[in-house]
């Protein structure tokens, strides 16, 4: 009887053991693809990203990081699609011709120097653009879907002139030398006299310690995450106003969406909001920690003059139709007249949203209550 027991035992003790080494196998093994460098703000949260993938899938998701070693930027949406990473941080504005709806709306951040945004101008892009592609722009979603991904959330920071020459009037920009990621900063500089100058981000360092540039449009944290604390000398705020609008913080491969069950997919999406939350969180948080080290080592932030904020608020008004004329003529979009009314509507809402927001958990609640929790994701993406 003894022995009978013991193999009867030893049987059930089998098939758990076998149970639970074939659930193990069958986590998901997903690889996270970032061009920001390792240890900086954006590679941190994708850190977080992973932790959060695999609570809340009760390890069903297991993640790995790639800190700009599998795919660089420029790499990452046909990386994306074809598969070499699983998620990847697209990044809309670089390959416009495959996003144009997309881009055309992340060209038009310069709306905060419109509004008295809090030093939260950031927080209040990244919810108004989930809101926008996830609920209210088909036609993103479709040319998304189209590259073989998904979008399942964002990130967006403020960002400021970043100088080795004082700028204080709109006058001060004749021939300044200025790096302005995005086509809307470069009508800006060149409607004040500036000369717009195209580097990749890792080589900004060396252009402005070595005089190639001027100027570069960064958000504040990089003062730290690029090491510009040590050439930059001169902060310039509120001018010319707006973030990075156009990033895609973890666009999903098609085929892997496709291929996670609806609960694996909610799980996804609730560590991607979370993720692209706590990125613009920090990045908020990060700025002004920044700015206060850049003036502590010296470094001269500047209030610019009245007439300088006036010229560059003239200047995002009358720009807003230029956008939504140039992507119509360019890329052939229809509606472009109506998508820029929407985004603004959007905008001015979560502007006021996000001022009594006191932490990234909080942030990233708002963000799923107000859009993310509102989409199906039996059908999301396909």
């Amino acid at each position: 009887m003894k022995a009978s027991k013991w193999i009867v035992c030893a049987g059930v003790a089998g098939v758990l053991s076998a149970v639970a080494s074939v659930s193990a196998a069958q986590a998901v093994e997903l690889r996270y693809a970032t061009g920001f460098a390792p240890n900086s703000t954006g590679a941190k949260a994708a850190d977080v990203y992973a932790e959060k993938a695999k609570e809340y899938s009760g390890g069903d998701i297991d993640m790995k990081v790639f800190a700009q070693s599998l795919l660089s930027f420029s790499e990452m949406s046909p990386g994306v699609r074809d598969g070499i990473a699983d998620i990847g941080m697209v990044l809309f504005p670089y390959f416009p011709a495959e996003f144009p709806n997309s881009t055309m709306v992340s060209e038009m951040t310069m709306l905060f120097s419109l509004h008295d945004t809090n030093n939260r101008g950031g927080l209040a892009w990244h919810g108004a653009l989930v809101e926008y592609i996830m609920l209210n722009c088909d036609k993103c979603r479709g040319e998304i879907k189209a590259q073989n991904q998904v979008f399942t959330s964002t990130s967006s920071t403020e960002y400021m002139l970043m100088c080795i020459k004082p700028i204080e009037k709109a006058q001060d920009m004749q021939g300044v030398r200025i790096r302005a990621p995005g086509a809307h900063w470069t009508r800006w500089a060149q409607s004040l006299g500036a000369v717009s100058v195209s580097i990749p981000q890792n080589e900004i360092f060396e252009g402005l310690s070595q005089g190639l540039l001027d100027c570069s449009l960064n958000g504040a944290a990089e003062l730290v995450d690029l090491g510009l604390m040590d050439v930059v000398k001169y902060v310039i705020r509120d001018v010319p106003g707006g973030g990075f609008g156009g990033t895609a913080q973890s666009n999903v491969n098609l085929d892997v969406w496709t291929g996670l069950s609806p609960e694996q997919r909610l799980n996804l999406l609730k560590a991607s909001n979370y993720h692209g939350a706590l990125n613009s969180w920090n990045y908020n948080v990060n700025n002004q920690a920044a700015l206060a080290k850049a003036e502590e080592r010296g470094i001269d932030v500047i209030e610019p003059a009245q007439e300088f904020i006036d010229a560059t608020r003239a200047f995002t008004q009358e720009d807003l139709q230029t956008i939504a004329k140039s992507y119509a003529e360019k890329y052939q979009l229809e509606g472009t007249d109506e998508a820029i009314a929407k985004m603004q509507e959007l905008f001015e809402k979560w502007v006021g949203l996000v001022q009594d927001i006191d932490s990234a958990d909080a942030f990233a609640d708002l963000v799923w209550n107000e859009a993310v929790s509102k989409v199906d994701v039996a059908s999301y993406g396909q």
